[in-house]
């Protein structure tokens, strides 16, 4: 009961602590609405299982056996998201800006499943809460849910809260997203850099 408590602290800090997933939940939340945001909720919740499976399986064996494997798939994913914050800085003023169109479902799951720090998570995270290896799968499985039921919860109250205020941040809509844009973009330097 006591590491379930903990397990179920860390994934409320990582779902409220600001990431790719966060940051595009804010960023449609601005320039959008919780019901259009919705999709991208649930794509960042798709993409974490995705990861979670990934992570439990063959991915985490493969980077484990080889660092050039890790560096590659971080370099990948932080690519990923640098290019996400290159698009929003460059549709900053634009109509046809990110934002206008906003995050879509396959966005949600990209940013989570190509996040280096969700697998990571994932990877080195679980086998402290795990156990019994006999269970191994059962336990995945939970805690898992236990993460994406949480996340999709926390994103869903941000998005909400934010959704209350939208009117008065729709008249600094190109700073907020030159300011997304640039925090994609350290997101994925920090992958680089890490």
């Amino acid at each position: 009961m006591e590491s379930q408590l903990a397990f179920l602290a860390v994934c409320l800090a990582s779902a409220a602590s600001p990431g790719p997933g966060g940051l595009a939940v804010v960023s449609n939340s601005i320039n959008h609405n919780l019901r259009r945001t919705l999709p991208v909720i649930f794509g960042i919740a798709t993409g974490l299982i995705l990861a979670s499976v990934l992570a439990n399986t063959w991915l985490l064996a493969v980077i484990h056996s080889s660092e050039l494997a890790f560096e590659l798939m971080t370099w990948l994913c932080s690519a990923y998201i640098a290019y996400l914050g290159c698009k929003a800085l460059y549709y900053a003023k634009s109509e046809m800006s990110v934002a206008a169109k906003g995050y879509s479902f396959k966005n949600g799951v990209l940013i989570s499943l190509l996040n280096p720090k969700t697998l990571v998570f994932f990877g080195a995270l679980f086998p402290m809460f795990i156990t019994d290896e006999a269970n191994f799968i059962r336990d995945a499985m939970v805690l898992t849910l236990e993460l994406v039921g949480i996340t999709l919860i926390i994103h869903v109250l941000v998005s909400s809260a934010i959704d209350k205020v939208s009117h008065i941040l729709q008249n600094h809509l190109v700073a907020i997203n030159r300011i997304t844009g640039v925090m994609f973009i350290t997101l994925g330097i920090s992958g680089f850099v890490v």
